[in-house]
């Protein structure tokens, strides 16, 4: 049953109700629409548009720009399988023909009766134990022909995704050698209290003895990142740190693990960083795949700030202020880049800049802005 056009600015407007009027709140609208329309139609586009004073060609460039979004409806049950390389090896186009057919529908397409949508999509981060795939956003892993007989089930019987057996979306860390960096204990604020003590100058030239090296193949310093950063922030220009939680490359999952075992480590070095550049506000850009991380990182996010680790004067430190906000992508490999990664948290399609001028000086809204990976936030609170 589709919405009516009552039905459709009531729903928009009270998704605008939760977000600020600015164009910075766009995609996470769009996704919200998506959500809970199975699409975004022409009229909530509008309605959207009207709301963050953003013109007609935007909204619809940035809906028709993500693969999670559409401007057709996809019906109640959006279910996505893994095209990536090591789903193909494990079976995965055999099980996707199976899963077409028990469905009733051909690939990219939505079923006759509108209950369900079946299609192919970028590797989802679970290869390492595939074939998997996607329902509603939400991640299915072991696929198998057992597996998918028991969802065509819960399809036909348009069973709620609330009462699916939670085995279906069990993720497994998988890790079968943890070493000396995985397996050592952390105490959430401590390296922030040492950093507190020792000062934001040291703690950069400890940073920079470290030799600590960006991740994501540039393999730049990361402390003459964020010394440039700290250079170019001024009261007219804030800078912002945000990271880089959106890595697709097939056969890659490292983030995907890190995040659910080390996601304390992961904001306290966002926070040293914070400390170092004087930012106040901070982003982890999470891929649309990882959603069924969001919730659990946001209680991650709640208890540091229970514990005094996010917020304001945070250790007793008046004037240091600093708080971390969850930013969900929507399906586009080309956001793991750092400035089309900038551009989607802006409300825009993650098209990469031109460079220079760089992120440490001009990057999210024009201010300085460090971009760094996963791993350089969790690392550099090992090295030092």
């Amino acid at each position: 049953m589709h919405a009516t056009d009552t039905d459709i600015t009531r729903m928009t407007g009270a998704i605008l109700a939760r977000y600020p009027a600015r164009a910075t709140s766009l995609l996470p609208i769009l996704r919200d629409i998506q959500t809970e329309l199975r699409h975004v139609p022409r009229q909530a586009m509008c309605q959207v548009g009207a709301a963050l004073n953003l013109p007609l060609t935007q909204i619809q460039g940035v809906t028709e720009f993500y693969a999670f979004l559409s401007t057709e409806p996809v019906g109640r049950y959006d279910i996505r399988l893994s095209d990536s390389i090591s789903d193909h090896l494990l079976g995965s186009r055999e099980l996707g023909g199976y899963f077409a057919e028990r469905l009733g529908v051909q690939p990219g397409l939505t079923r006759a009766d509108g209950l369900v949508r079946f299609d192919y999509t970028a590797c989802t981060g679970l290869c390492d134990q595939g074939p998997a795939g996607l329902v509603n956003g939400y991640a299915l892993s072991r696929l198998d022909r057992n597996r998918v007989d028991q969802i065509v089930e819960l399809v036909n019987g348009e069973i709620p995704l609330t009462d699916w057996p939670q085995t279906l979306f069990a993720v497994e860390d998988n890790i079968r050698q943890a070493g000396l960096l995985l397996n050592d204990t952390f105490s959430p604020g401590a390296a922030l209290a040492q950093s507190l003590a020792r000062g934001a100058t040291a703690t950069l030239e400890e940073m920079t003895r470290s030799g600590l090296r960006g991740r994501g193949g540039a393999g730049y310093t990361t402390a003459m990142k964020w010394q440039f950063c700290r250079e170019a922030t001024t009261p007219a220009a804030p800078s912002y740190v945000v990271c880089n939680a959106d890595e697709g490359e097939p056969g890659t999952f490292k983030d995907r693990v890190l995040l659910n075992r080390h996601a304390h480590r992961v904001f306290e070095g966002m926070t040293v960083c914070a400390l170092i550049t004087g930012a106040r506000q901070g982003f982890l850009y999470l891929r649309g795949e990882y959603l069924h991380l969001y919730q659990p990182l946001q209680a991650v996010l709640e208890a540091r700030r229970q514990a005094g680790l996010l917020g304001c004067n945070l250790r007793g430190q008046s004037g240091f202020d600093f708080d971390i906000h969850l930013f969900l992508g929507a399906g586009a490999y080309i956001c793991g880049e750092e400035s089309a990664l900038i551009e989607s948290l802006e409300g825009k399609r993650g098209v990469p800049r031109n460079r220079p001028p760089y992120p440490v000086t001009h990057g999210y809204l024009g201010c300085p802005t460090v971009v760094n990976n996963v791993l350089v936030f969790r690392k550099g609170l090992s090295q030092r």
